[in-house]
C-alpha cells in the first residue's frame, strides 16, 4: 500500500467527510462531526468516578455524558488507584463504541508533524520506517536536551533538517505547557484540548498525521480552501491547496463515491476475477478468498492459490483499514500445501499491513488452514459512522 498523496474534503454542514487515497486508491475516510467533535486523543482533566477492584480498572468522568474507562496498566507507572472524586488527566485513546465508553490513559501523548512527545516517557524512539542507524542517531541527535520526557519520531521525520525538528519540538511542549494550566484553572471534569486554538481542527489532524507524502489537498469549500492556502503558505508546506468548483461531486474525484460504496459491500471483486467476501460480526470478521471467478479466465491456464492469494493480501488490508474493522479477523486463503506459499502470504499480508495506523497484530495460520490478525479498535466501523451521518441528517 502506498503512502497517501491526496487528501480530499467534502465539508457538508453537519461533518467533514475526509478522503485519504494513495495513487488514486481509497485507503482511509474519516467522518468528523461539527456539532460534535470527536474525542479521540483530547486531553481532559477526568473526575475519577469509582474503581473496579475486579477488573482492576476505574470509571472516570470526562463530561461527554459516558464514563471513560482506565485500566491500570494505562495509569502510566502510577501505583495504586487515587481515591473516587480525585482529579486525573488522562486522553481519550479511543472513541468506544456502543455501550462502550472511551478508553483513556494516563500517559499523555502531544503530537506534532514529526514528532510526538510523551511527558511522562523516556528516551528517544522511532517509526518503524525510519531505517537506518546512522538515520536515527542523526534524528536523535537534534533533539537532545530540547524536551524532558519521552520522544517518537514519525515517519515524516525522516530527513528533517535540526532546525524544522527543533521548531516542532518547541510547538509541541508549548502546547502541553499550555494543557498543564488549563489543568490548574478548571474543576474536572474539563475538556482542556478544546481551550487551545485548532487542537481539534480535524482537517489539521489528517495532515498532521498524514502530511508525509501528501501533496495536495482538495476541498469543496471555497473560504476554507483560501485559508488553508493562506496557512501551507506561512508553514512553507510544498502541499497544493485546490478549491474543487466543477460541476461533479468533489468524490467523484479518484471515484472516492464508487469506493466507498465497495467498503460498504459484503462482497468486492478484484481485476482477476478472485472476489472477496467479508462477514462482519460483533467480535469477529471472517473473510473469504474465493477464486472461483479467475480460474481459467480468458482461456488462461488456472492460476496457482499462492498467486490468488498474493492479490488477495494487500486488497484484504485495504479493506481492514478502510472498513475500520476492529477485533478478530480470520481470513480463509485459497488453500496452499506448501509453508513456503503460506509464508510468502504471511509476509506480503504483513508488508502492507505495517501502512495501517492502527496497530495490527498478525498470529498468522493456525492449524485448521485460516489466518488469524487482531486490529485494535478505533472508534465506529466505516457503515456505522454513514449510518449515523445519514441519521443526524435527516
Amino acid at each position: 500500500m502506498n503512502r497517501p498523496d491526496r487528501l480530499i474534503v467534502h465539508v457538508l454542514p453537519q461533518a467533514f467527510l475526509m478522503a485519504l487515497t494513495a495513487g488514486g486508491r481509497l485507503v482511509e475516510l474519516q467522518i468528523a462531526r461539527r456539532d460534535r467533535p470527536s474525542p479521540v486523543d483530547g486531553v481532559f482533566l477526568g473526575r475519577l468516578e469509582r474503581v473496579m477492584p475486579d477488573l482492576d480498572a476505574a470509571f472516570v468522568d470526562i463530561g461527554i455524558g459516558r464514563s471513560g474507562f482506565l485500566r491500570s496498566e494505562d495509569r502510566a507507572g502510577i501505583d495504586g488507584w487515587p481515591p473516587a472524586g480525585s482529579p486525573v488527566l488522562v486522553q481519550v485513546r479511543n472513541e468506544g463504541d456502543g455501550d462502550k465508553g472511551p478508553r483513556l490513559s494516563m500517559d499523555v501523548a502531544v503530537s506534532g508533524r514529526y514528532l510526538v512527545y510523551h511527558p511522562l516517557g523516556t528516551g528517544v524512539n522511532f517509526s518503524r520506517r525510519i531505517d537506518g542507524e546512522s538515520e536515527r542517531e542523526r534524528l536523535a541527535s537534534h533533539l537532545v536536551g530540547t524536551l524532558d520526557g519521552g520522544i517518537v519520531l514519525r515517519t515524516a521525520a525522516a530527513g528533517a533538517s535540526a532546525d524544522v525538528l527543533r521548531a516542532d519540538a518547541s510547538q509541541v511542549m508549548e502546547h502541553w505547557e499550555q494543557l498543564r494550566r488549563h489543568a490548574l484553572d478548571v474543576a474536572p471534569p474539563a475538556d482542556l484540548s478544546a481551550r487551545i486554538p485548532g487542537a481539534r481542527d480535524p482537517i489539521e489532524r489528517m495532515l498532521r498525521d498524514h502530511g508525509a507524502g501528501l501533496e495536495e489537498l482538495i476541498l469543496d469549500d471555497r473560504t476554507m480552501a483560501r485559508d488553508l492556502q493562506d496557512e501551507m503558505d506561512r508553514r512553507e508546506e510544498n502541499i497544493r491547496v485546490r478549491w474543487h468548483n466543477g460541476a461533479m461531486p468533489v468524490f467523484e474525484i479518484d471515484d472516492v463515491a464508487g469506493q466507498i460504496d465497495t467498503a460498504l459491500a459484503s462482497r468486492i471483486a478484484l481485476a482477476s476475477g478472485v472476489q472477496v467476501l467479508f462477514e462482519p460480526g460483533e467480535t469477529l470478521c471472517a473473510v473469504d478468498v474465493d477464486s472461483a471467478g479467475a480460474a481459467g479466465r480468458q482461456g488462461r491456464a488456472p492460476r496457482r492459490p499462492v498467486e490468488v492469494n498474493l492479490e488477495a493480501a494487500p486488497a484484504i488490508a485495504q479493506q481492514l483499514r478502510l472498513r475500520n474493522i476492529a477485533g478478530a479477523v480470520v481470513i480463509d486463503f485459497v488453500t496452499m500445501r506448501s509453508s513456503y506459499d503460506r509464508d510468502k502470504v504471511q509476509a506480503a499480508l504483513a508488508e502492507v499491513l505495517r501502512d495501517d495506523p492502527v496497530p495490527t497484530q498478525v498470529y498468522g495460520f493456525t492449524r485448521l488452514g485460516h489466518f488469524e490478525l487482531t486490529r485494535a479498535r478505533r472508534g465506529t466501523t466505516l457503515a456505522g459512522q454513514l449510518e449515523a451521518l445519514e441519521d443526524r441528517g435527516r
